[in-house]
């Protein structure tokens, strides 16, 4: 496998105004195939029995690699992109190397952020996924990022990130077979009551991450008044518990609070160049996704 370059890379952080600079040989190497298969061992049976976890295509994965996974998303994030993570270990073994597209901000959160790059998470730029593709290695997208993710759960049949067009930009531009990834019953581990911009713009400190589009959900309505109720009985000063509260409510959109049975599919592999555009492979996916429920 070829050494990712040590150059440095840029791309605009969340606030747009300021260029990050990030060296990839670094990004990469900080992924942790003996972290990843300390949970694959503890953290996935638990999550197979507490979401009754089902798993369907997994025969459809190529043997050889790279490649590019593209899924839809929900509220219960974290339980698809572990659930990709895993399942990869299970069929391709710990060797196979796959990274994930994250928002820039998680890198700017302290313990979080060191979690994330464990598992192989990496900031979303074109640049970045080329030097994956380059190296022999996997990507993982869940297109449309929190606008998809954090939709209101009576919208849980919108399946198509008709806005989101990087991933196909990106999967004509490097040629990688392109595999489809489904999930179903997510939306409604932790269901999302409303979800806009005014949210973001409201609880300021989203905004100031360049989070565009900020939930309400069940998992944060809980959190935030286990720990309201919980700072007040120990007669925690009320400036302080409000805002230990607020910052609770803001990390805790993706809360697990309701074992809903998830099903996961994998479907066959698509070859970009097959579609004579861009728009068209767009749509092949559209398709694949609005027959989901």
């Amino acid at each position: 496998m070829e050494n990712p370059p040590s150059g440095m890379y840029y791309f605009y952080g969340p606030l747009k105004k300021i260029v990050y600079t990030l060296d990839m040989k670094n990004v990469l190497e900080k992924r942790s195939p003996a972290f990843i298969g300390i949970l694959h061992r503890t953290l996935w049976p638990v999550m197979k029995a507490v979401f009754s976890l089902k798993i369907e295509g997994a025969q459809n994965i190529p043997e050889k690699g790279p490649l590019l996974f593209i899924s839809n998303h929900n509220s219960g994030a974290v339980v698809e992109s572990h659930s990709v993570l895993f399942t990869l270990q299970d069929v391709k073994g710990s060797d196979f190397q796959v990274y994930g597209f994250t928002h820039p901000s998680i890198f700017k959160i302290p313990l979080m952020s060191s979690y994330f790059y464990l598992i192989g998470a990496v900031p979303a730029s074109y640049e970045v996924a080329e030097v994956i593709f380059k190296t022999d290695r996997s990507l993982m997208i869940f297109p449309g990022g929190n606008r998809q993710a954090l939709r209101p759960v009576w919208e849980y049949k919108i399946n198509h990130f008709r806005w989101a067009h990087g991933w196909a930009k990106i999967a004509k531009s490097q040629n990688v077979p392109v595999i489809p990834v489904s999930f179903k019953g997510s939306h409604f581990i932790n269901p999302v009551f409303l979800c806009n911009k005014w949210i973001s713009k409201l609880l300021i400190l989203p905004a100031v991450l360049g989070i565009k589009y900020a939930p309400v959900s069940l998992g944060q309505i809980l959190c935030a008044c286990i720990s309201f109720f919980a700072l007040k009985f120990f007669q925690a000063p009320m400036a302080l518990n409000i805002l230990l509260t607020y910052v609770i409510f803001i990390i805790s959109p993706l809360m697990l609070v309701i074992p809903f049975p998830v099903k996961m599919k994998i479907y066959p592999a698509i070859i970009p160049s097959q579609f004579s555009t861009q728009e068209s492979l767009e749509q092949e996916m559209g398709n694949i996704m609005d027959g989901l429920y």
